[in-house]
C-alpha cells in the first residue's frame, strides 16, 4: 500500500513517523512524509521520500512568542499562541503540500495536531488515521489534559474533578479554535466542525505511540483508540558516541544528563546554570545538551561536558538520571533506558506526561517556579537515594520488550486492508 504520513512539530514529532516510515517500508509499502522543510535532510537519511511543506523556520519561535510558554488558564494561553503563530499561519502551505500526495496515496497517518489532516482526507476523500504521541490530548475522565499541572487520581470524585477541567477546557478552546480552522474549511467548501482541537480526529482509528505501560488505557475509551507504544527512532549509522563523550564517561561515575529536548531548548532561561549549581552542591558529574554554545552557563566546573547534541539511544542507558523537560520523545527515552527522571515540565503536554512518570515512581517532578538550585539539589537527592532507579529498571525491562513500530503497522494494516 501507499502510505502518507504527515507530521507537526518538534523533532520529538518526527522521529516516531520516522520509525513508523521505517518499519512500513521493511514491510514493502511506499511511504512519503509530508512536513517542516528543516526535516528533508534527516527524513532523507532516515530512507523515505519527503515533501516540503515550504513553512518558514520556526528555530526561533520560542525566544519570539515566549507566551506559549504560558501556564495561564491551565495551559490555554500557550494553546492559543501555538495555534494563531505557529500553526495557523502554515494551514494554506501544509494543505498545498497534503492534497496531491493524497490522491496519489491509500491511505493518511497524521499528527493529532496537523489540523489540515482531516481537511484533505475529505476533500481527497482518502481513508485516515490520527497518531497521537502523548495521553493528554485524548479526554477522558481518568486523565487530565496535556498541560494542566494537577494529579488525575482515579476516585469518584477525582473523575468528576477530571471531567469539570476536560469540558471546561473544551469549551473555552471552541471559542478559540474553531473559528481558525472552521474559516480554513470554509474557504474550500466545506462545513465546519466542533471542537477541533479534541474532537475532529479519525473515527476508524485513533493510534497511540506511546506504551500502555506508561499510560494504561483509561476504561472510557472508544475501541477506535489502539495502542502500537513507543516508536523510537534511532538514526542509521548512529552507532556510537563521540569520543569525547566516551572518554569523559570513562573518567568517573555515570553522570546526570541534563537537556531540554528540541523546543523548550531554544530559550532556557537560566536553567543549565540552576542545573550546574545543583550537581555541584551534591558534588556529580554531569553532561549537559545545550543545543547552542550560547545556552552555556559562563561558567562550568571540570565535571560537567557540555554538548549541543548526542543520541538518546546511546547515551541514556550510561548516564545515572535524567534532567529534562518531559517532552514525549526525551521521556521516551528515559524509560526505554531505565533511568530515573527529575522531570521539569514547562508547557504542552509536559505537565500531564510529568505527572504520569511521578505516578510509576520513576521521577521526581519539579515544577516551574521550584526551578532554583536548592530544590532541585534536594529533589535529585531524593531521586538517587529512594526507590525510583530500581522502579525505572524494571520498567524499563517492559519497554523493551515492546515493538511499538511493528504493532503499528500491524493495526495500520488490519484496520485498512480490511476496508480497501
Amino acid at each position: 500500500m501507499r502510505w502518507l504520513l504527515a507530521s507537526w512539530g518538534s523533532h520529538g514529532d518526527l522521529h516516531p513517523f520516522l520509525s513508523l516510515g521505517r518499519a512500513l517500508m521493511a514491510r514493502g509499502h511506499e511511504v512519503t512524509l509530508v512536513g517542516h522543510p528543516d526535516w528533508g535532510e534527516e527524513t532523507g537519511i532516515a530512507g523515505l521520500r519527503f515533501v516540503s511543506t515550504g513553512e518558514p523556520p520556526r528555530e526561533t519561535f520560542i525566544r519570539d512568542h515566549p507566551e506559549v510558554m504560558s501556564r495561564k488558564w491551565g495551559g490555554l494561553v500557550s494553546l492559543h499562541t501555538l495555534v494563531n503563530r505557529a500553526i495557523a499561519p502554515g494551514f494554506d502551505h501544509v494543505l498545498e503540500a497534503l492534497l496531491p500526495e493524497a490522491r496519489a496515496h491509500d491511505v493518511m497517518v497524521a499528527h493529532h495536531f496537523a489540523f489540515p489532516a482531516p481537511i484533505v482526507a475529505e476533500l481527497a476523500r482518502i481513508p485516515w488515521a490520527t497518531v497521537s504521541l502523548a495521553p493528554g490530548v485524548v479526554p477522558s475522565a481518568w486523565s487530565l489534559p496535556g498541560a494542566n499541572f494537577g494529579r488525575a487520581g482515579n476516585g469518584f470524585v477525582a473523575r468528576l474533578r477530571n471531567r469539570f477541567v476536560w469540558s471546561a477546557g473544551r469549551c473555552i478552546t471552541r471559542v478559540m479554535v474553531d473559528p481558525v480552522i472552521n474559516r480554513f474549511r470554509a474557504r474550500h467548501g466545506l462545513g465546519p466542525v466542533r471542537d477541533a482541537v479534541f474532537g475532529a480526529h479519525s473515527s476508524v482509528l485513533n493510534l497511540q505511540l506511546y506504551s500502555e505501560h506508561f499510560a494504561p488505557r483509561p476504561p472510557d475509551w472508544h475501541a477506535s483508540i489502539r495502542y502500537a507504544g513507543f516508536c523510537f527512532y534511532d538514526p542509521p549509522g548512529a552507532s556510537a558516541l563521540p569520543s569525547e563523550v566516551e572518554g569523559f564517561l570513562a573518567r568517573g561515575e555515570p553522570p546526570v544528563l541534563v537537556t531540554l529536548g528540541s523546543t523548550v531548548v531554544q530559550n532556557p532561561g537560566a536553567f543549565f546554570s540552576v542545573a550546574s549549581e545543583a550537581l555541584k552542591s551534591l558534588d556529580l558529574r554531569g553532561i549537559f545538551l545545550t543545543g547552542t554554545s550560547k545556552n552555556c552557563p559562563t561558567y562550568l566546573p571540570g565535571n560537567i561536558l557540555t554538548l549541543p547534541y548526542a543520541p538518546y539511544g546511546l547515551l541514556m542507558p550510561r548516564v545515572r538520571s535524567v534532567i529534562h523537560q518531559c517532552g514525549i520523545g526525551t521521556l521516551s527515552h528515559t524509560l526505554r533506558a531505565g533511568v530515573p527522571s527529575l522531570a521539569c515540565p514547562f508547557a504542552f503536554d509536559q505537565p500531564n506526561n510529568a505527572r504520569r512518570l511521578e505516578g510509576l515512581g520513576v521521577a521526581e517532578v519539579l515544577l516551574p517556579h521550584q526551578h532554583a538550585a536548592p530544590d532541585m539539589g534536594h529533589a535529585l537527592h531524593r531521586l538517587h537515594s529512594g526507590d525510583a532507579p530500581a522502579c525505572a529498571r524494571r520498567l524499563g525491562e517492559l519497554i523493551r520488550a515492546e515493538n511499538g513500530p511493528r504493532r503499528a503497522c500491524e493495526i495500520l494494516e488490519e484496520v485498512f486492508s480490511i476496508r480497501a
